[in-house]
C-alpha cells in the first residue's frame, strides 16, 4: 500500500515539473510523452532521419585515385582521393546536404587543378595558356584559384617561360626577335618581361643565325639575277623577323657577287619560262617587249637581255 502510494505521489511530481501541461493529462498520456523525450535525448528522431545521407559504400573508379561514392545505397556523387582522406569519408558516416554540395564544389576544383598539373607535365607554360586550357576543359569558373596556386608553388611564372621561349625559338627555329616577341604577346607575356626575356638573345647570336639563313636561301637563287636574289633573302630575312640593321649586316657579308655566265644562265632559265607564256598570247615585236619587261623587272642587265633577244629572234628566223 505504501509502494502504491509513493508511485502516485512521484507520477504527480512529474507532472508538475512539466510546463503548460493540459488539465486533463492522465498517467498514459504521460507515460507517451517521456518516452518522445527520451527518443529527442538519445536521437532516435535523428537516427531515422540521417540514414538517408549516410555513406553506404566507397567504390574505386577505373580512374586513378577517383572514387564514387554511394549513399543509402544509392550513387550519390564522385570524389578525389585527397578528398577521402582530408575529410575523412568512411562508410557509415552522416553528411548533411551542405556538406554534400561543399564536397562537390571541392572536387571540380580538384579535377581543375589536376587537369592543369597534367597539362604543364608536357613543358613550361605561360598563365594565359593555362587559363586557355582550363576554359576549354570547362573549368573557367576555377581558374583564377588555380592559377595562383600554381604560381605560389612556382610551377607558372611568365618570364622564366619566356626566356625558355626565347632561348630555344634562337637555337632550334633560328627565329629573329621580332617574330619572338610577336608569339610571346600572343601567348600573354606582358611586354616588360618579354624585354629582360630578349637579353637571353645576344646580337652575335642573331646575326649568326641570320647568316645561316641567307646563306640557304641565296642557294636557292641560284637561277635568280643578282638583284633579285639579295631582296629575296633580305624578304625571306624580314619574314623570320630580323631587323633591318641585321640583315643589311648579313648581305654585306654575304657573298652576293655574281658572274657574268652565272647571271646569264639565270636570265636564259627566266627568260624562256618568259618567252613560253607570252608566246600564247603575243607574236613578234609584243613578245619581245613582255619578255624584255620581264626580265628587266628581276633585275638582270639590259645587255644580257639583249643577247638573250637576239637569240631568241635568231631562232625564230630559223
Amino acid at each position: 500500500m505504501k509502494d502504491s502510494n509513493k508511485n502516485k505521489e512521484q507520477d504527480e511530481q512529474l507532472i508538475r515539473l512539466e510546463p503548460n501541461q493540459p488539465a486533463n493529462l492522465t498517467k498514459e498520456n504521460l507515460n507517451e510523452q517521456l518516452k518522445r523525450v527520451a527518443k529527442i535525448d538519445t536521437g532516435e528522431n535523428d537516427t531515422e532521419v540521417d540514414k538517408q545521407n549516410t555513406i553506404t559504400s566507397i567504390q574505386a573508379q577505373k580512374r586513378k585515385g577517383r572514387y564514387n561514392i554511394f549513399i543509402n545505397d544509392k550513387y550519390a556523387f564522385p570524389v578525389d582521393e585527397e578528398l577521402i582522406i582530408t575529410h575523412m569519408l568512411h562508410k557509415g558516416k552522416v553528411l548533411s546536404p551542405e556538406f554534400q554540395e561543399q564536397l562537390q564544389v571541392e572536387d571540380v576544383y580538384r579535377k581543375a587543378y589536376q587537369r592543369a598539373l597534367n597539362y604543364l607535365s608536357y613543358g613550361l607554360r605561360s598563365e594565359k595558356e593555362v587559363r586557355d586550357d582550363l576554359k576549354d576543359k570547362e573549368f573557367e569558373e576555377q581558374a583564377d584559384e588555380v592559377v595562383e596556386r600554381l604560381i605560389g608553388q612556382k610551377l607558372i611564372d611568365d618570364l622564366e617561360y619566356a626566356k625558355s621561349y626565347v632561348r630555344t625559338s634562337a637555337n632550334l627555329n633560328s627565329k629573329g626577335p621580332s617574330n619572338i616577341k610577336h608569339e610571346l604577346g600572343k601567348r600573354g607575356i606582358n611586354k616588360d618581361q618579354i624585354e629582360v626575356a630578349m637579353y637571353e638573345y645576344s646580337f652575335d647570336d642573331q646575326f649568326a643565325n641570320a647568316m645561316s639563313l641567307a646563306e640557304k636561301s641565296w642557294k636557292k637563287s641560284r637561277l635568280k639575277s643578282q638583284r633579285e636574289a639579295v631582296q629575296k633573302t633580305k624578304q625571306f630575312l624580314m619574314q623570320k623577323g630580323y631587323s633591318m640593321d641585321i640583315i643589311q649586316e648579313v648581305i654585306n657579308e654575304l657573298d652576293t657577287e655574281k658572274s657574268e655566265d652565272e647571271e646569264y644562265e639565270a636570265l636564259v632559265k627566266q627568260g624562256e619560262q618568259a618567252w613560253r607564256r607570252y608566246s600564247s598570247k603575243f607574236s613578234g615585236y609584243n613578245l619581245v617587249q613582255k619578255t624584255k619587261s620581264s626580265l628587266y623587272q628581276k633585275g638582270y642587265p639590259s645587255e644580257l637581255i639583249k643577247r638573250f633577244i637576239e637569240m631568241k629572234e635568231e631562232e625564230t628566223d630559223e
